[in-house]
């Protein structure tokens, strides 16, 4: 009984050498599972696409992937409608854009996707996310009706010609700063246009309503977001964008081990 209690005391401090060193190996494998690969983001829009939001984002996301493997481009243009990223756009009837204004449609979408192909040459992304920030000019020129089609058109044009189909996109929904306007209608219109795409399986929004500077003095805030406002839009951005690659990589082991075991 004795020698064998000495034995057990013998062979404890051997258990816990290997229980550490199996922490030490193994910790780093499961870390690396999410944190491994590259990943391409693609910021456009219009004015609150600023610098100052791909700065907050780029410095979040290289913390946490490491800037050798994060590239992130940005391709903005202030007061456009989305129509200036899609060509084949289908304005609503009696709008108002004549044949010389639609001549512009799909401007846009030219220098953004030779922007993000240009940063593709050559590389093998694991994701590809874009990164979307627009809709106040769809919703101040009465435009809400076709919002959804267009940004899916886009999304689909992107996907085709970056031959991903697994692009991910992240919406940030505009703000509410035209809540007590009585001609609002179209605000709430592409708002919950944005909630509802980026609730398609795979892909998100975020809220920005608090970041619009609104406080007691002006409480519906403003149309554009403050410096420090666009810092925590990009912050938000990058997180939710995180999110979705933890979701993918968590569900790409899962996919893996199932057909290792079947």
């Amino acid at each position: 009984m004795f020698d064998s209690r000495r034995k057990n005391d013998q062979l404890a401090p051997l258990l816990q050498l290997g229980f550490a060193l199996a922490l030490v190996f193994i910790a780093p494998v499961c870390m690396g599972e999410e944190n491994r690969g590259k990943h391409l983001f693609i910021l456009s829009g219009q004015s609150n696409m600023t610098g100052a939001v791909k700065a907050a984002f780029t410095a979040h996301i290289e913390e946490r992937y490491g800037k050798e493997n994060t590239v992130v481009v940005m391709r903005m243009k202030s007061g456009r409608g989305i129509r200036f990223w899609v060509a084949d756009y289908d304005q609503p009837a009696d709008r108002g854009l004549t044949e010389k204004k639609m001549t512009s449609n799909g401007q846009e979408y030219k220098p953004l996707i030779e922007a993000a192909l240009a940063a593709a040459k050559d590389e093998s992304f694991d994701t590809v996310g874009f990164i979307w920030m627009q809709g106040e000019s769809d919703a101040n020129n009465q435009l809400s009706e076709v919002y959804k089609e267009s940004f899916l058109k886009l999304v689909g044009q992107l996907r085709k010609d970056l031959k991903r189909e697994d692009l991910y996109y992240v919406i940030g929904r505009i703000n509410d700063y035209a809540r007590s306007r009585p001609d609002n209608a179209h605000w709430h219109r592409v708002r919950e246009t944005q909630v509802k795409l980026g609730k398609i399986s795979g892909n998100a929004w975020i809220d920005t309503d608090d970041l619009n500077g609104g406080d007691a003095d002006n409480p519906d805030g403003d149309i554009h977001f403050p410096r420090d406002g666009a810092a925590k839009l990009g912050q938000r951005f990058a997180k939710k964008a995180i999110e979705l690659i933890s979701k993918r990589s968590a569900r790409t082991a899962k996919e893996l081990k199932t057909k290792e075991e079947e």
